[in-house]
């Protein structure tokens, strides 16, 4: 069993989806600034934590992507799950070169979006384990 991410939330100008997660946060493909925050972080860290903790790695074996969330949650563990193998650089290069090595199609919009969600996700996940 895997913690699901139900969410979507598109751009009213742009229709681009992507996760309003704290203030300030603009469409990543048009810069429309709406004003609205999602308190996503909680989940996707709560999310990677029960997969790290039930399967022994963030990426779960079998994932169904029912949402932009959970799509978004598989881009996540994937990425914690590569920085935990490499513990070479910090987190913020590592995310930098994972996007920006990774082919986004016609997502390239959300390649910083990704980096700086992955980041927040990787600092609460570490506040979690200091504590």
């Amino acid at each position: 069993m895997s913690l699901h991410i139900m969410y979507d939330h598109q751009c009213p100008k742009c229709a681009a989806y992507y996760i309003p997660y704290e203030q300030n946060i603009v469409c990543p493909n048009c810069g429309l600034d709406e004003n609205e925050v999602d308190d996503i972080v909680p989940q996707l860290v709560h999310s990677a934590n029960y997969q790290k903790n039930v399967y022994g790695c963030y990426t779960p074996i079998a994932w169904w992507v029912g949402s932009f969330g959970d799509h978004v949650a598989l881009l996540l563990f994937e990425i914690l799950d590569k920085f935990n193998v490499q513990k070479e650089k910090e987190f913020i290069e590592f995310s930098r070169e994972y996007v920006d090595n990774r082919k986004w199609g016609n997502q390239l919009y959300l390649k910083e979006h990704i980096r700086n969600l992955s980041y927040k996700v990787y600092l609460e996940i570490e506040n979690k384990q200091d504590n």
